[in-house]
């Protein structure tokens, strides 16, 4: 029988923890850390530069556009408008105001024309008398005037009165009625209404 005379003493627990980032890992990773931020400085120094290049020409391009608005201005300021450019404007200014004002009458004459006087003559119809035939009618503002011919005088104030009864000359006054008759011609007459002035005496 033999002796055991040698002691196993080893054991795995005995062993050092096994690190997982060694030196030469930690060398590799802090390289490949320094080359990226040098990579990032370099990029960024180029867009900086780019930028502060694109910044001092647009600068430029300002300075010259403000010296070219500067010259603009005393151009300008030293230019004098022309006699004949201005004597036109004022000409055609003066003829649309015409214009304005001539449209503004016949406006208000076609009121008159498509109211008053097609009334009128629609209300000498309703009146018309185979004894009087008239030859011509004027109107202006209020005041009125009529001439024509009549076969017998007597028939010319009847007619007044039929006239005095339509609806655009009721109430309307006239002042003269004169008559007269010439060679080979039949008896004549000219019917005038009352003017503003007469009616206010």
């Amino acid at each position: 029988m033999s002796l055991k005379l040698r002691v196993n003493l080893y054991n795995a627990s005995l062993l050092p923890p096994k690190l997982r980032l060694s030196f030469s890992r930690l060398l590799r990773v802090s390289v490949a850390l320094l080359s990226l931020l040098l990579l990032a400085n370099i990029f960024a120094y180029f867009s900086v530069s780019s930028l502060e290049q694109e910044k001092r020409d647009l600068v430029q391009i300002k300075n010259q556009l403000s010296s070219e608005k500067q010259v603009l201005e005393a151009e300008i300021a030293t230019r004098t408008p022309s006699l004949a450019l201005v004597k036109q404007v004022e000409l055609l200014a003066q003829q649309i105001e015409l214009k304005r004002l001539l449209l503004g009458e016949l406006g208000t004459l076609k009121a008159i024309t498509s109211k008053g006087y097609s009334a009128l003559l629609t209300d000498l119809a309703s009146v018309a008398d185979s004894s009087i035939w008239l030859s011509r009618i004027q109107v202006i503002e209020e005041r009125m005037r009529f001439e024509g011919y009549t076969s017998a005088p007597q028939h010319v104030p009847r007619w007044v009165e039929k006239l005095q009864q339509v609806d655009t000359l009721k109430g309307q006054a006239f002042s003269t009625l004169t008559m007269s008759r010439g060679e080979d011609k039949p008896l004549s007459f000219v019917l005038r209404s009352q003017d503003t002035e007469e009616k206010s005496q």
